[in-house]
């Protein structure tokens, strides 16, 4: 029997990786998201963080065992929130056009790749420092940067758990108690919140404490349920893209780089395709969309089907 030798990633992608989870950013991510961004995640270039990820959208759908459909999702996903750019790129050599990833700067420093971010945990922990230097972890997170952490006090919380302290009164030790309970339930406090803040701005200090305590001790999965929340959200603002590129290309009309297929779309979001003197209609999609952006179909004028 072969044995499978894993891949050894450098340690700052790694860490990238690892800070995804941690990340608020990323609190709302839906599950099935998540191997991509790492497969896109793993392809950052170390020596130009912010140079464009040429890898094709079937090849990242191939290592992350996903499709290309879910593929083109999570970049639309990323797009919306400000962490990639796509740039497009003609290429003489091949079919059609190539959109190639390019990290921001609001991603870089999300995963401490950005030189801010890597200076900062260089400055909270230097290259070479002794055990008893580390800062004490259960009075505080180990890092800061990118607005992830805030200090209050003398301690250091997660940005979106900090509103616990400052507007409901609860004790920072009440929050890194509740933290280390959530991680032994197997669950991340800042989802437990997300997900029943309706609830907790009512409660302020021991009982907004008791009151999150007893939900992490009812073995309740909240991740699921802002999984599924995520979900519906992703799902919404993807028919609100589509209603607005459909109102944006109403009346236009493009045709395929073969010559042999005309798509227009007509006002009321719906695609009118001709090919081969067969007229059929189908409702506005994204892969039209992408279709446009990929270079394989091109408009056109003066032409009304």
């Amino acid at each position: 029997m072969t044995a499978i030798v894993p891949t050894v990633y450098p340690s700052l992608i790694s860490r990238a990786c690892a800070a995804l989870d941690e990340s608020p950013v990323f609190k709302e991510v839906p599950d099935g998201y998540i191997r991509v961004i790492l497969r896109i995640i793993k392809k950052i270039n170390l020596k130009r963080p912010d140079s464009p990820i040429v890898a094709s959208r079937a090849k990242i759908a191939e290592e992350s065992g996903k499709s290309v459909e879910t593929v083109h999702r999570v970049v639309r996903w990323l797009e919306l929130r400000g962490l990639i750019k796509r740039e497009q790129r003609a290429r003489p050599e091949l079919r059609g056009s190539s959109s190639p990833l390019i990290p921001t700067e609001k991603l870089l420093d999300t995963l401490l790749l950005s030189k801010q971010a890597k200076a900062s945990v260089n400055d909270k922990y230097p290259s070479k420092i002794s055990d008893s230097q580390l800062p004490n972890q259960s009075s505080s997170p180990p890092l800061r940067q990118n607005g992830r952490f805030e200090r209050i006090g003398k301690v250091m919380l997660p940005t979106d758990l900090a509103w616990l302290v400052k507007e409901q009164g609860m004790h920072c030790s009440g929050v890194l108690q509740l933290m280390k309970l959530a991680s032994q339930a197997q669950q991340r406090l800042s989802t437990v919140v997300a997900a029943t803040r309706k609830y907790l701005e009512g409660l302020e200090g021991r009982a907004l404490y008791a009151y999150l305590r007893a939900l992490l001790t009812k073995g309740k999965d909240f991740g699921k349920r802002a999984t599924e929340e995520a979900r519906s959200a992703a799902d919404l603002e993807e028919r609100e893209y589509l209603k607005h590129k459909a109102e944006a290309l109403a009346g236009r009309t493009f045709k395929s780089r073969d010559d042999k297929l005309l798509v227009m779309v007509d006002n009321l979001g719906m695609l009118i395709e001709v090919r081969d003197g067969r007229r059929l209609a189908r409702p506005f999609c994204r892969a039209f969309v992408e279709a446009i952006e990929a270079g394989r179909l091109r408009a056109v004028q003066g032409v009304y089907l």
